[in-house]
């Protein structure tokens, strides 16, 4: 058997973070929703378990989310981890847009279908939840309020579609160094500031932002520059993706001409029912 799905990335709409919490993360509040920019990872009936990706630099081993991900879910289920893993990627690493834990938790759909185990939402989020904060937000998709650690992923009423431009840096950010730079202790607002009445600006405040221009000070001339062409942008999550939204029409030209180095895209945001679509398991030929 062979299935194939997309694993489409996230940005952050507003990120805001707490304290330290005894297990050593930081309590946060966010609004993730899902964006059209995606990888495709397709798994195959095999005798081992292997992942092979088309971009070298990515990690193969029992370090890679997805790898982590079979490994879970067969212990789980008990059943042998055997698959070969094809990821075709798309989402760049280190930009704080989910790349490496929606490849896991679609995995986790993908291998629970290949390997026929009982369908239980219950034992999928629970993996998920071990494999990383983001990851139980690519279980359900489109547009959802995170808080916790990231772990606890409540749906709400999915905005309109928006289209924004992504500008990557051609350098990745640490998530783990950003967040050792944060100082902040202070306590979560009860409410996101893009959800204020009155408030038009569909991204609101990243509380790390200034700690990933203190981690990659090169980033500060990124966020000149998209700064100049709208008001409305921010530096989404721990990475280095800065996003656009109500850029003018020639806002990939201009900055691709000022940043040849950079990545440069338009993406779209994705409702939950879109979501769904978009990564919805496909079987192939073996």
């Amino acid at each position: 058997m062979r299935l194939t799905a997309l694993a489409p990335a996230k940005i952050n709409r507003e990120l805001r973070v707490g304290g330290l919490r005894p297990d050593g993360y930081h309590e946060i509040r966010s609004r993730m929703v899902s964006i059209d920019l995606a990888d495709r990872l397709t798994v195959a009936s095999s005798d081992s378990l292997e992942l092979v990706c088309d971009v070298p630099s990515v990690p193969s081993g029992e370090e890679n989310l997805v790898v982590k991900a079979a490994r879970l879910l067969a212990e789980d289920a008990g059943v042998p981890a055997r698959a070969r893993l094809i990821l075709e990627k798309r989402v760049p690493m280190g930009g704080g847009l989910g790349g490496g834990s929606a490849d896991a938790a679609i995995a986790l759909r993908l291998l629970a279908r290949l390997w026929e185990i009982p369908e239980d939402p219950g034992r999928i989020e629970a993996i998920a939840a071990r494999l990383g904060s983001d990851v139980p937000f690519f279980l359900t998709g489109g547009e959802a309020e995170v808080t916790g650690r990231g772990e606890v992923v409540k749906p709400v009423e999915d905005s309109a579609p928006a289209d924004l431009v992504l500008l990557v840096p051609p350098f990745g950010v640490s998530t783990a160094a950003v967040y050792r730079e944060f100082s902040g202790q202070g306590k979560l607002p009860e409410r996101l500031e893009i959800d204020l009445p009155g408030r038009r600006a569909f991204l609101g405040p990243n509380d790390l932002a200034p700690s990933v221009l203190v981690t990659e000070p090169r980033m500060a001339n990124y966020v000149r520059s998209a700064a100049a062409l709208t008001t409305d942008t921010a530096i989404s999550g721990s990475g280095g993706t800065i996003v656009l939204h109500g850029a003018p029409a020639d806002a990939v030209a201009r900055l691709s001409a000022r940043h040849p180095e950079a990545l440069v895209a338009t993406c779209r945001t994705l409702s939950r029912s879109d979501y769904r679509r978009h990564s919805e398991p496909v079987r192939g030929t073996p």
